[in-house]
């Protein structure tokens, strides 16, 4: 029976359905398989007797439901997240899962959340219009007062033309990215829009990163897989991107020492995480603890550098 009802449950989920639709094909053949349908699903191959064909406020209705009520499991997972640190992966990767939210999802939420505060409260494009006239003439006439090579002389010129290497190529680089910088002090939306476009595509990329880290950390653990630092990272950075989240929109709100807190916090959270997820002493986390943020410092500037780049070269003239 619990077979079944799993199969069922299954099968509806794979059509996209809510499993609380109500079952308005319900004595009629079922559009699966043809079987008569007597009751909520097909007693042949289980799917739910309900159609597409509603409002589409309802489906997105439904969805918004089991997504956020998810039986109550969101406002148990929540306290433990927020305040219990390393408690709710420990517990996950113990099997006690039925009480949580999936911490990939929780992590699709947590991190839809801060992006929508991120780019609704902060507007990248903001910095560039604000700088004066003066300060962009000083930024264009520093890109023309970068010195120039050197004048080589014939033989020299030769040699390089004999292995086909353009010697006007670094004039020519110099002058497109004097152009780009232009374009970009130009058109400060659209280097927003593209910050906003490219950066959670490469943010993502910390996830992955940090779960690495953390294997490499306890590479000796032989009790701990790759699973678990998986779910250790996804819960570090769900954490991170909640309360993100929050100070940006309540910061304007909040004393400057709140962020002072909020700093010393983020550093007790991840050490108490390492000690609590990886069943740790203190010493080894703080030492962990140490390398994860000089890891994360690394990547987070080279991610937030790659953004930069990619988002002022794909702004067009």
């Amino acid at each position: 029976m619990m077979s079944v009802e799993l199969e069922i449950a299954g099968a509806a989920s794979a059509g996209a359905l809510s499993t609380r639709q109500s079952a308005d094909l319900s004595g009629e053949p079922c559009r699966n398989c043809g079987t008569m349908v007597e009751g909520k699903y097909c007693p042949k191959c289980g799917q739910l007797a309900a159609s597409f064909h509603r409002p589409v406020w309802s489906l997105i209705g439904e969805t918004i439901s089991d997504t956020f009520t998810l039986d109550g499991r969101l406002a148990r997972t929540l306290p433990v997240l927020l305040f219990r640190p390393g408690r709710l992966t420990k517990d996950y990767t113990e099997g006690k899962r039925a009480r949580y939210v999936p911490p990939f999802r929780l992590f699709l939420l947590a991190s839809l959340l801060f992006y929508l505060m991120l780019f609704t409260l902060v507007t990248p494009g903001q910095w560039i219009n604000s700088i004066d006239d003066d300060t962009r003439a000083e930024i264009e006439q520093s890109l023309t007062e970068v010195p120039e090579m050197p004048e080589l002389d014939e033989a020299t010129l030769a040699q390089l033309e004999a292995a086909n290497i353009d010697v006007n190529a670094p004039e020519e680089i110099r002058g497109d990215i004097e152009q780009q910088v232009v374009t970009v002090l130009n058109r400060p939306d659209q280097f927003a829009a593209e910050i906003e476009r490219w950066l959670p595509r490469l943010s993502i990329i910390l996830v992955p990163l940090t779960m690495i880290a953390l294997a490499l950390l306890h590479i000796w653990r032989r009790d701990l897989y790759v699973y678990d630092h998986a779910i250790h990272a996804l819960h570090l950075h769900s954490w991170i991107y909640l309360t993100g989240a929050f100070l940006m929109f309540a910061g304007p709100h909040l004393p400057g020492i709140v962020f002072a807190l909020y700093g010393i916090a983020f550093f007790a959270y991840l050490w108490r995480s390492l000690m609590v997820a990886g069943s740790a002493g203190i010493i080894m986390s703080g030492l962990r603890m140490f390398m994860m943020f000089v890891f994360w410092i690394v990547v987070i500037t080279i991610i937030m550098v790659a953004t930069l780049l990619i988002s002022g070269l794909s702004v067009r003239a």
